[in-house]
């Protein structure tokens, strides 16, 4: 019993852990000028770390020539790393656009890993020929962490912070143009909104349109949640979230994560924060995650539809 109750919370651990890492995460500051400014600014602080401290390890007195060539070692990886290859390659793992917190912890210690590379061939070749490499080596590694700890956290405090703000503003983007949309005349008022679901069984569902929630699918099986004169009903029923789409082919009906279908109108509130934006439900205690990629498509459509209904 002990041992199934330890290997749960291992595993509840794990499955946090991986949630995690796979979260969403800025892409550094997600404009290739601002991106080189960070460049830029880091490899600065480097030529000003080392004219201000002496490390330890570092033995060998530099000039100032070789501090300000260590600076520039360090905006040449990192401009090359955040700047110039995204806009080279387009393998998935420099995605820019679906970057993850593990992404992020990768690539940050993979420059670090380039820049420590770099650093310690100029060591050996012009500045400490003489020293065994072994020795060159920790040396090098032990500058980087003591240089690089301060930037690698400012920039990982920036970035969240970036992202949140961005979120923020989102979400009350949003929310200001669903309160348009309620004050406008919707289609959902219009006669002829009775709609039946037919699923892959022989099971069937009707029910008036602008009264569906959501609806929230688990591999081949979706719940459908709706409002009735006494509160909210649910049905399940064998069919997928790509069959439900065609069959509804209605204009407020999104597809805001990979398990759910939402209808505008039935969004009270959008909330944003960090990890993404969430949707609530009207007249209940449901909230409905947006996934990252349904982000920027979901605020495009209520924005779209604001401005559709003010054509009426």
């Amino acid at each position: 019993m002990k041992s199934d109750v330890t290997s749960h919370l291992v595993s509840g651990h794990a499955m946090n852990l991986r949630e995690r890492l796979n979260a969403p995460f800025p892409y550094y500051l997600n404009d290739d000028r601002k991106n080189t400014i960070l460049c830029l600014a880091v490899g600065l602080f480097v030529l000003v770390f080392h004219l201000v401290y002496k490390t330890p390890a570092r033995l060998v007195s530099l000039s100032f020539g070789q501090k300000a060539m260590f600076g520039g070692i360090t905006f040449a990886v990192m401009f090359i790393h955040i700047v110039v290859i995204p806009n080279i390659f387009t393998f998935s793992f420099v995605d820019t656009l679906r970057w993850t917190v593990k992404k992020y912890i990768v690539h940050v210690l993979w420059i670090c890993l380039v820049i420590a590379f770099v650093n310690t061939l100029v060591d050996k070749l012009y500045i400490c020929p003489d020293l065994p490499m072994i020795e060159t080596i920790a040396r090098v590694f032990e500058q980087i962490a003591l240089t690089g700890i301060i930037p690698i956290t400012i920039m990982t405090l920036m970035f969240k912070n970036n992202l949140l703000q961005q979120n923020l503003k989102s979400a009350i983007s949003a929310n200001q143009e669903i309160t348009k949309i309620k004050n406008l005349k919707s289609e959902a008022s219009k006669a002829g909104n009775n709609i039946t679901i037919y699923s892959d069984t022989s099971e069937t569902l009707s029910f008036h349109l602008p009264d569906l929630l959501f609806v929230q699918a688990d591999d081949n099986y979706s719940t459908f949640f709706w409002k009735n004169g006494h509160g909210i009903e649910k049905k399940l029923l064998r069919i997928n979230l790509k069959n439900i789409e065609s069959q509804l082919n209605n204009t407020y009906a999104i597809r805001c994560h990979r398990s759910y279908i939402v209808n505008v109108n039935a969004i009270s509130n959008i909330s944003g924060n960090a990890n993404g934006y969430k949707l609530q439900i009207r007249d209940s205690d449901f909230s409905i995650p947006v996934s990252r990629p349904k982000g920027k498509e979901l605020m495009e459509k209520i924005s779209q539809l604001r401005n559709m209904m003010e054509l009426y």
